[in-house]
């Protein structure tokens, strides 16, 4: 079903048209019958036979839509980064800290989103981002970005058409000791919600934690 428009109403156009076949597919945008794959398919099997075929694709989840389940307005009140199995230096505290640094990169990706790619625009406590479009993706400045008060990030994400996601960030403020970053994952891939991978350093501590990509 197509998320900006009831359930309801679009059973109604269907039941317009004689010997019609609706079908819901689950989670699905503007516009149904290309927002996933599976629609895709189904789309074009219908036209080339007049039939529909299986449509048991269309009741699973193709993309998790991230979600943003909590603000902390300080980093303390974060929930904390699951360390990675080896290499990770880094304890509670700075974990919660990697935790609000990633929710300042996601949060950005969803403004621009929400926003219709339409451009720059402000992070959530503090600071700023631009973007600018390239033939593989886009690319955002993060300038003084807080997700948290006490924690501030700047640096650069290059968010992929492909959904691969990476990003160099530098981390600051009152709730963290300085720190690089390098970030690896994806953002709105097909599939179940997989973990960015956070390295780098913080306060002279190596970091190797895992962040939800959703």
């Amino acid at each position: 079903m197509d998320t900006s428009v009831p359930l309801e109403e679009a059973q109604k156009v269907a039941a317009l048209f004689p010997a019609s076949s609706f079908v819901s597919v689950a989670e699905a945008g503007h516009e149904t019958a290309s927002y996933t794959q599976c629609a895709r398919d189904l789309m074009a099997h219908f036209i080339e036979t007049l039939d529909l075929g299986d449509t048991s694709c269309a009741s699973g989840v193709e993309t998790v839509y991230p979600a943003v389940g909590r603000f902390p307005l300080l980093a303390k009140d974060a929930r904390p980064a699951r360390s990675a199995t080896s290499g990770n230096q880094i304890g509670i505290p700075e974990r919660k800290v990697l935790t609000v640094a990633i929710a300042a990169l996601l949060h950005v990706l969803k403004r621009i989103i929400v926003n219709n790619f339409s451009g720059d625009g402000p992070c959530l406590r503090a600071g700023g981002f631009h973007v600018e479009f390239g033939e593989s993706g886009i690319k955002v400045a993060l300038n003084g970005c807080a997700f948290a008060e006490d924690v501030v990030v700047s640096g650069t994400i290059l968010a992929n058409f492909d959904s691969t996601l990476t990003a160099d960030l530098f981390v600051s403020g009152p709730g963290t000791r300085d720190g690089s970053l390098h970030v690896d994952g994806n953002f709105l891939a097909p599939g179940a919600v997989g973990d960015f991978k956070v390295s780098g350093d913080l306060g002279g501590h190596q970091v190797a934690v895992l962040v939800p990509e959703a």
